[in-house]
């Protein structure tokens, strides 16, 4: 919990890091026994340092949508909180330990000495729990966030629009692309992707604790966290940050041969057959040969420094202008509390 006034707050709760948006700026602190990082931001790197140019369409080789090592990305600011939180990530749960060993001496002392099974058994249970809550406890990094009111109505705006894009019915992660030259086999494609279903929704990395609703694109190689000062990057065991000034988006239609069914709020511009005949129509040689619809959808693209990457195909085509601008908004929200921070106390 956090009371006082503007420019004068003290808080209290759990060992963590504790990050301040607003009057004075942004900034980072811990909390007594935790690590100290600086307590100012630094300066961001250019808007277009490490930035990756578009993928190439024109390929005939098999190419990974999803790109970059999360070790290689880092904010401008909080760069200890993304070591705390790859630090307490590499750590080992005791737990299952604890539950494989006291198993397999129940198994082995079962036979011989039932009494002396059960007791072990039971031990193993209460070791268990009391490791498993340990472990959540050690392998916690906590991050508890301090808005004005400015800073909390600018990341609330984008975490709107950022449901009303995902409140589509269907959301994609494209993982690969092939460029294939078989058009008669392959219903007249002319690229062929894969793909996995991929969630919008609320939530961060398994080791941290936060006391804001974050949003989050999970699926993939690589899912993305939207925290109020930066985007966390995480591929399951290592999390990397990218800047909000440096991170972009762009938006594109497609038409999709759809074969696995139709979501209710797209779009058929079309048919198509299983086996088609370059004039379009059915190849006469295959028995089973059925039409396929051909489906409007949108593409999501994110890019940022470091190789970052992620491509999405979204059901519902829209205009996404309004997304855009809640980004920039959030972005210059935290571009403008940087520079505040670092700005040198005026002479009284």
């Amino acid at each position: 919990m956090s009371v006082g006034v503007k420019g004068f707050r003290v808080g209290t709760g759990p060992r963590g890091n504790y990050i301040h948006m607003g009057r004075g700026g942004l900034y980072y602190r811990s909390s007594l026994g935790g690590p100290h990082p600086d307590n100012r931001a630094t300066p961001s790197q250019s808007p277009h340092a490490g930035i990756p140019s578009m993928p190439a369409t024109g390929y005939y080789a098999r190419q990974q949508i999803e790109t970059g090592n999360v070790l290689e990305m880092k904010p401008a600011s909080g760069n200890d909180i993304v070591d705390q939180i790859n630090e307490k990530m590499a750590l080992f749960r005791l737990w299952p330990w604890a539950l494989a060993v006291g198993g397999l001496a129940t198994v082995l002392t079962m036979g011989n000495a039932p009494g002396l099974a059960l007791a072990i058994a039971l031990l193993t249970a209460v070791a268990a729990i009391l490791l498993a809550r340990w472990d959540q406890s050690r392998k916690a990094v906590v991050l508890m966030y301090d808005l004005d009111d400015h800073a909390l109505a600018t990341f609330k705006a984008f975490s709107d629009e950022f449901e009303r894009v995902g409140s589509a019915s269907r959301v994609w992660n494209v993982e690969t692309a092939q460029r294939t030259a078989d058009l008669k086999r392959n219903a007249g494609a002319s690229q062929l992707i894969s793909r996995q279903s991929t969630a919008f929704t609320q939530g961060v990395p398994s080791v941290v604790k936060t006391n804001v609703s974050i949003p989050a694109i999970v699926g993939g190689r690589q899912s993305l966290y939207f925290l109020p000062d930066v985007a966390l990057v995480s591929d399951g065991k290592a999390v990397g940050a990218i800047s909000y000034d440096q991170l972009r988006t762009y938006w594109s239609t497609t038409i999709y041969i759809e074969e696995d069914g139709v979501p209710s709020d797209s779009v058929v511009v079309g048919h198509t057959w299983r086996f088609v005949n370059k004039n379009g129509g059915p190849d006469r040689r295959f028995n089973n040969n059925r039409q396929i619809p051909r489906v409007q959808y949108q593409h999501m693209g994110l890019q940022g420094p470091g190789g970052f990457q992620k491509l999405l195909q979204i059901s519902r085509v829209a205009d996404r202008g309004s997304f855009d601008a809640a980004l920039l908004a959030l972005s210059t929200t935290v571009g403008q509390l940087k520079r505040l921070a670092l700005a040198p106390p005026s002479a009284s």
